[in-house]
């Protein structure tokens, strides 16, 4: 049984359909997400809710790790429940206990009611070089961070909307201040 503002397979399917006219009609806006011992961001994160017909609520999240700049992961997340619908990690890890490992490998999570994020396998619309660039940083992978978000709008069925543009990650600051930081879950 279901509660008020529970993720469903009937609300996953609907978002990720192209039915319901989602979009991003804004800019995605970065923060840094967490911090090490010497009070440098070791995280980016960037959010840009996802406008539909749907009542429900919907963001699109961009992780970045400061120091891996090459390893990322973008997430449609379902707000009231906190659910992750689907999840593309590039370049990531997951262990998987029943199947296949997935090393410095590019991999998305399909949710269901049924196994949760266990659904994972490796996605082939994904533009972008597999191998971990020599020269990474936030600057050098720029155009990567773009064409890859497009190509998850494109499987999630999200269009751009009149208010987005593109934003590129920021440069982390040298030291932040504790109080702005939220714990990373």
């Amino acid at each position: 049984m279901t509660g008020a503002g529970d993720c469903t397979d009937d609300v996953a399917e609907k978002i990720l359909s192209a039915t319901v006219n989602a979009l991003l009609n804004a800019p995605i806006r970065w923060r840094s997400k967490s911090v090490r011992k010497d009070g440098r961001a070791s995280q980016l994160e960037g959010n840009v809710p996802v406008r539909s017909d749907l009542s429900e609520r919907f963001d699109l999240i961009f992780r970045i790790k400061v120091d891996l700049a090459w390893e990322y992961t973008l997430i449609l997340r379902h707000l009231p429940s906190g659910t992750n619908i689907r999840r593309l990690d590039v370049r990531g890890t997951h262990r998987d206990r029943m199947g296949e490992d997935y090393l410095c490998r590019t991999h998305k999570h399909r949710w269901s009611e049924a196994r949760g994020n266990k659904d994972v396998y490796a996605p082939t619309d994904i533009r972008h070089d597999p191998a971990v660039p020599a020269d990474a940083s936030l600057a050098v992978l720029d155009a990567e961070y773009r064409r890859v978000l497009l190509d998850f709008m494109g499987e999630c069925n999200i269009a751009i909307g009149t208010g987005y543009t593109w934003s590129s990650p920021p440069a982390p600051p040298d030291a932040l201040p504790l109080e702005e930081l939220e714990e990373y879950p």
